[in-house]
């Protein structure tokens, strides 16, 4: 062998490893933001580059104590045995303790080429956990008080979506609800962040999760069908429900406002069947004791379950409204119609129904003995200050 081959053997097997290890480190591309928080865990999601292996780190926050007082605790994105590779990153910590708050950052390692022997691992990426910390604290389901702020139908007017919560920042709040609508379309992924989420996560997201309930609009596009990756509930689902204080809430999905064989839809939908799924689910939701035993019942469905609507409010009428009458719901909140609307008990529904506006923000005020809301609109005219009276 001569000594210009063995110098292109060496050059084939060190430059590309070079090459490999001289390519930029994956990157944070968006988030990371919280999802399904509860008294025992949260989930937590963020976007990569690059395909990566991704992990949580968290603490307890302590007085005089930092996230390094003592080694903090891992959870990891994993699925079946195995740690998930991918760009986006869903990672649900587990096992923490209620009405506690909590250091995190966020880590992800790329994954340069996923051999089934010996994959080729890049550096790791993460969030600062020096100069601004990332916190969240769990949900205390028996304390007797709930603050919320609701926006909807922004379909990707950010700043009309930064004016509305700067009426009513999230961080006075305890939670946030986005009832539906924040988006237009879904073709690509993009259209998720630029719509909503990329304000959301610079104003509060990172620190304090927001609810979803999924509008019409996001059904549409290429990539809709992704919508509940970043989204869905604690079940999986568009629709589920949960306690927070003296509330629980029941979160629907209403589907498309017009029949599945609209042209429109090209005969790609199939909500006529999904509804008595759903139907099934509260059937069963409304016998939960957590639910009998809460002390008011909202329910949110960015479609109103409101008289004289298009075919997605009636068919959320004949399916799931006989269904609430037995349930002595106290409230339900909605948006959809991009005008502020109020309709009381006994017209509608045994319950009453208000229609946020798409430029209007609305905050519920809940304790064991009152549920108060107010709808203000941007020009700060308030169209509506009511208490509810338990059913």
């Amino acid at each position: 062998m001569t000594k210009k081959s063995i110098i292109a053997i060496v050059a084939g097997i060190v430059f590309p490893l070079y090459a490999i290890a001289g390519q930029p480190s994956a990157q944070i591309t968006h988030g990371p933001y919280l999802q399904n928080l509860s008294e025992d865990e949260v989930t937590v999601v963020w976007t990569t580059d690059k395909p990566c292996k991704s992990w949580v780190e968290f603490s307890k926050k302590e007085a005089g104590k930092s996230f390094y007082s003592q080694p903090p605790r891992k959870a990891y994105a994993s699925q079946d045995g195995l740690y998930c590779v991918d760009t986006l990153h869903r990672v649900t910590v587990k096992g923490l303790e209620k009405n506690t708050t909590y250091f995190y950052r966020v880590l992800s390692q790329e994954v340069k080429e996923l051999r089934a022997y010996r994959p080729v691992m890049g550096s790791v990426v993460s969030t600062d956990i020096w100069k601004k910390p990332l916190t969240f604290t769990t949900l205390d389901n028996h304390r007797e008080t709930l603050s919320m702020v609701m926006v909807n139908d922004i379909h990707g007017n950010n700043e009309l979506q930064k004016k509305l919560l700067g009426m009513a920042p999230p961080q006075d709040f305890d939670m946030v609800l986005f009832c539906g609508d924040m988006c237009s379309h879904i073709n690509r992924q993009n259209d998720i962040f630029t719509s909503f989420l990329n304000t959301s996560i610079e104003l509060f997201a990172t620190q304090k999760p927001f609810v979803y309930a999924r509008g019409n609009h996001e059904t549409r596009g290429a990539y809709a069908r992704n919508f509940s990756r970043y989204f869905a509930g604690p079940n999986g689902k568009f629709y589920y429900a949960f306690t927070y204080g003296p509330v629980r809430f029941i979160v629907l999905d209403c589907g498309e406002d017009k029949p599945d064989t609209d042209v429109e839809y090209s005969g790609l939908i199939d909500f006529d069947s999904y509804m008595l799924e759903q139907k099934d689910w509260l059937s069963r939701e409304i016998d939960n004791p957590e639910f009998k035993n809460a002390s008011y019942r909202v329910v949110i469905s960015h479609m109103p379950f409101t008289k004289g609507g298009w075919y997605g409010s009636e068919r959320l009428r004949e399916q799931l409204l006989p269904l609430l009458e037995q349930a002595q719901i106290d409230l339900m909140l909605s948006g959809h119609e991009h005008a502020f609307g109020f309709t009381d008990k006994g017209n509608a529904a045994s319950f009453p129904i208000i229609v946020n506006s798409n430029n209007s923000v609305l905050t519920l005020f809940a304790s064991n003995h009152s549920l108060k809301v107010q709808v203000k609109q941007e020009d700060g005219k308030i169209l509506l200050e009511k208490e509810f009276q338990k059913q």
